[in-house]
């Protein structure tokens, strides 16, 4: 692959990891409840998930799963129903905290590997996600790409997409923010259920117009 190649390549998959969406509510929500780790934590296991997706779109495997209409839908509902999970959680969450902060305790801590789950299936049960990199990747990729070539971008998607959302997690931690965040966590985690379940509803209504 030429560097102009993998230059392009890279700014297309920044650009993708860029956008707005679950995954950075999350991160978000991660980072104000349990701090910089949880943040990196789930910034890892976001990139472990596109690897996995885009290993299986330069293997060929994804062209194959993609002919089968049931196996997008299964996965969107799936990951609707984690999204609702999610969003209900969190909104449960912020007014047990109001009530955890009236009596002057604090909130317990979620276990690390809670915030790596999420940071996976946010990708995992993400069908578009795989729809992403076959339509990128098609741009990059034919029939005499090498074993090199495709370990170069999934490499480099997987890196890219990591490295986002773990400088994210530190942005949203620096110092100058933890007063703010501290003294509105609960507001914060509120208005983060509410857009996460906005979201689920609008993904619900697509859903039901691609089956109907």
């Amino acid at each position: 692959m030429a560097l102009s190649e993998w230059f392009l390549l890279a700014l297309v998959c920044l650009a993708g990891g860029a956008s707005p969406g679950p995954s950075f509510i999350l991160l978000i929500n991660s980072v104000i409840k349990d701090g910089r780790r949880a943040g990196v934590a789930f910034g890892i296991a976001h990139g472990f998930g596109i690897f996995i997706y885009a290993t299986l779109v330069v293997s060929g495997l994804m062209i194959f799963l993609s002919a089968a209409p049931w196996f997008s839908i299964a996965f969107e509902l799936t990951g609707l129903l984690f999204l609702l999970w999610l969003s209900i959680s969190m909104i449960k969450s912020s007014f047990q905290n109001v009530q955890i902060d009236q009596l002057g305790s604090e909130a317990h801590s979620a276990p690390l590997m809670d915030h790596f789950r999420n940071g996976f299936l946010i990708v995992f049960l993400n069908p578009k996600i795989a729809a992403f990199f076959l339509a990128i990747f098609s741009q990059f990729l034919d029939a005499a790409s090498s074993l090199e070539s495709k370990l170069i971008m999934v490499i480099t998607a997987t890196v890219i997409d990591g490295c986002w959302y773990i400088m994210l997690a530190f942005i949203i931690a620096v110092p100058k923010f933890t007063k703010f965040v501290k003294t509105s966590a609960v507001n914060i985690e509120f208005f983060l259920g509410i857009s996460l379940l906005v979201v689920s509803f609008v993904l619900a209504t697509k859903i039901i117009i691609a089956v109907f």
